[in-house]
This record gives C-alpha cells, structure tokens and sequence, in this order.
C-alpha cells in the first residue's frame, strides 16, 4: 500500500483543498455529466465495482446512478486495465490509446506469466478466438460464461504437471484486455460484462496522433498529454505522484510534466471528441512548490524562477484563483467512495491524512480501501460499507463535523439510491 507521505515533511492541507478542487469535488469544477467526470480525469480506479457510481456521481453534481448505467450501456464508458495493472474506468476514446502508451510498464507480468503458468501467444490467440466467437453469437458476457467456455475449450489443462487453472482465467482475462482484444462495458448486477474492444477508437486516433507505443514516434507526446490531463484533474501533483499513478520511471514522468507544461500553452483544435481535451484552448499548468508543513502554503513559480531539486509539483494555472474563489466549497464535507481518486491517485498523500489514517483507510494492509468522509481538506472518518462511521481518533471532532458528516452521507446515500 502506498504510503501517504511520501517525504519527511507533510504536504500542506492546502495542497488538499487545491486537489478537491481539481479532482471537479466542488460546483465551480464539477462535470456535466458521468462521461466528462471520466474523461476530465483520463481515468478513475475501478477496481470496487460498486464503488464506480460513488465515484462518477460525487464528480458529476447533476448524474444520476441511472446515467452511469446508461453511458456504460451506450459503450461511452469502459473498463478495464489501461495502466497500473489496476482496474479503471475510461471514457471509450480514450481507451485504446492510453492502453497503447502505456503497455511496455506489463511486459515483465506478460514474460512471468508465460513462464508460470503457460499463458503465452499461442494459447491467448486460442483465448480470443472462442471469446469473439461466443460474443459474436451471444453478445456482451458474463464472466463466469467466458470462463466455462476457455474450460470446455481446453485451455485450462495442467501446465508442467500443475493445475494453474486459477491464474491462467485471470491472466487470460487481463492479458486480452491490455492488448486491446477484450474490454467490459455494460453493467449486468455487480460486474461489467465482456466485449470486444477491437471496435473502439483505435490507440491511433487519440490525442497524440500515431505511434503512440513505446518506442513509436508519437509515445512522448501521449506521455505528454497523459500527464497534462493528470496534472489539470488531480494536480497539484509531483513527478513521483505521476510515476506511481502511471508506473513510468521517476525521470520520464518528470519529462512528461515538463512537456505538458509547454502543451498546455498550445491550442487544442485537433482534440477527438470525448477524449476530455478541451477544443480551442488548454487550461495552462504551471510548476510550484508547497512551503511550511501542514499550516503551510502553496506558491506558484514564478517567470524564471528556478525549480528546486525536490518537492517540484504542478497543477493548472487558474487553480490559486480558483481556490481563493470557491475555498469554503473546498473545506466542506466530502462523502468519497471506496478507492476514490482523492485518495489513491497520489504516492504522496500527506495532505489529506496521516499514517493513522492510512491505516484505518485500509486496515489490513490488503489493497481494500474504506469510503472516506473529508472535512477541512483532511481525512475525519471512514465508513465501512454495511457499517457506521469509524473516526479517526476514535471520536467525531466536534457536533459541527458529526452533523456535516451525517448530512454528507445522507445526501450521497440518496443519490446512490436512485
């Protein structure tokens, strides 16, 4: 589990409300609707399925649980697993080529796979053949009927005398959705069901245009825009946040802030529809630096100034007028779902909480995060989903934070409910 600081010195809560901000949890920066929400961010983790509205609906004031269903129905939206070799959710343009840029961090897991547990090009193109096959016939599937069909088809036969049955359904399952075969789209109870992907917009009508692939002439430029898009929706973020969020080397992540720096100065006329790149203009980044711990502040770099050797992060231009502007928006109440991006989508995470409040985030360790509840810019409580309010410290702070903490998950509840 990441830690949440990732340094001796704890990023200020200013930092925090700046990614409320950002992340569109305030009306000045929420989206229309449940695609934009998606595609503002690039990508939001999707690991909990039954997180995903929680997610959408807190990003997308006026969105109805409804309208999640509606746009993964429609194919607007997707999921699978683009980057991190973690679950998220991604407008459908976007799908492909993010998946493309980003490919060679899974080599490694491809060439351990094969070596463990026989999941290699012949037997993943036998994989693919029966899944298009079935989907062609049937339509979008289930899990657990794709996963019949691989058995009656023999490809879950003993590997060196061992049963790897269980491995080879899972890596399978995300071998063909990394490279672009497979992808879940519509919602069926609590999974999204397979289909293909191969009718998507392809890797090469993105942003960055052609090549977009490591080693492909156009892979630092959708390095480029992946961490524009990054910075804009969750910034202010560092290098090692990018890195992490990403798996990019430390110093190729920090390149690619660098270059998104100078493309958010150029137009964006080329920008494909639902990609989240805004026509016309780019909101522009700018580098700064937080000062003075956790009461401190957040500075702007100025023209010429010289970037110091660490702690360098970025974030939108307007995001300090911003703050100014909707800052009480900010501190109020926040109700954020199970592997919220608030959260998770940072190596340093010393803004929001401390390691007290990692652990009760995640209490065992385990990659199983708890909803949270965000006063102030800081974590006050969890709630278990089935369960009541766990506070950090063991007591609500004050009757103020208890009534607003009540009120905030109340009001999510009844949206989730429909």
């Amino acid at each position: 589990m990441p830690t949440a600081c990732a340094s001796s010195v704890p990023l200020p809560t200013e930092v925090s409300l700046a990614r409320i901000i950002s992340q569109g949890l305030v009306p000045a920066t929420a989206a229309p609707d449940v695609v934009a929400a998606v595609a503002r961010q690039l990508a939001i983790q999707g690991q909990q399925v039954s997180a995903v509205p929680h997610a959408l609906l807190v990003r997308a004031p006026a969105a109805t649980p409804a309208d999640v269903e509606a746009a993964f129905a429609r194919g607007d939206l997707v999921r699978s697993w683009p980057m991190r070799g973690t679950v998220h959710i991604t407008a459908a343009a976007d799908h492909h080529w993010l998946r493309a840029a980003l490919m060679h961090r899974t080599d490694t897991w491809v060439r351990n796979s094969e070596k463990a547990y026989g999941v290699d090009t012949a037997l993943c193109e036998r994989a693919a053949e029966v899944a298009l096959g079935l989907i062609e016939d049937q339509g979008p599937l289930t899990r657990s009927v794709l996963l019949a069909a691989w058995q009656e088809a023999g490809l879950m036969e003993a590997f060196r005398g061992e049963d790897v049955s269980a491995y080879r359904r899972r890596h399978l399952l995300v071998r063909l959705q990394r490279e672009g075969i497979l992808v879940q789209g519509p919602r069926s109870g609590n999974e999204h069901l397979v289909m293909d992907a191969r009718h998507l917009p392809d890797a090469d009508s993105g942003p960055a245009g052609a090549g977009v692939a490591h080693g492909g002439t156009g892979h630092r430029a959708a390095c480029a825009h992946i961490a524009y898009r990054y910075a804009a929706s969750h910034g202010p973020v560092s290098a090692e946040d990018l890195a992490r969020w990403t798996t990019l080397p430390k110093t190729q992540a920090a390149r690619a802030l660098e270059d998104a720096v100078e493309l958010g100065q150029e137009p964006a006329t080329a920008a494909p529809e639902g990609t989240g790149e805004p026509v016309g203009s780019r909101v522009p980044l700018v580098r700064a630096v937080a000062e003075g711990g956790v009461r401190g502040g957040l500075r702007p770099l100025g023209p010429g100034e010289s970037a110091p050797k660490t702690g360098l992060l970025y974030m939108r231009a307007d995001l300090p007028d911003l703050l100014s502007a909707h800052r009480s928006a900010a501190q109020a109440t926040h109700f954020l779902g199970s592997f919220d991006e608030l959260h998770v989508g940072y190596k340093d995470r010393s803004c929001l909480t401390d390691e007290d409040g990692e652990r009760l985030i995640c209490p065992a360790s385990n990659g199983m995060f708890r909803p949270i509840l965000v006063d102030r810019g800081r974590l006050v409580a969890v709630r278990p989903v089935g369960e009541g309010l766990l506070w950090k410290g063991g007591a609500a702070p004050s009757a103020r934070v208890e009534r607003d903490v009540n009120r905030a998950v109340a009001r999510m509840e009844q949206r989730l409910a429909g």
